[in-house]
């Protein structure tokens, strides 16, 4: 479930920097944290860009309603 809040958080904030600053750990952690959900779903959710932040995939699109439906 921590890592379905990271995933929203980041889909939301746009950076896995203002994400891992919303849940008070580092980047690097945050990073590490959703890659591990991508992996254990064996799906990408994020489309990674230095200069463009995190957005999610049509996959992490659909997975949006589901995973705060889920925290709610």
């Amino acid at each position: 479930m921590r890592q379905l809040a990271y995933f929203v958080t980041a889909a939301e904030l746009g950076t896995t920097s203002a994400a891992a600053d919303a849940h008070f750990m580092s980047q690097s952690a945050m990073s590490s944290a959703l890659t591990d959900l991508e992996r254990v779903l064996g799906i990408q959710l994020l489309l990674r860009s230095k200069a463009k932040g995190v957005h999610p995939t049509a996959s992490g699109h659909r997975l949006l309603p589901q995973a705060r439906a889920l925290l709610a």
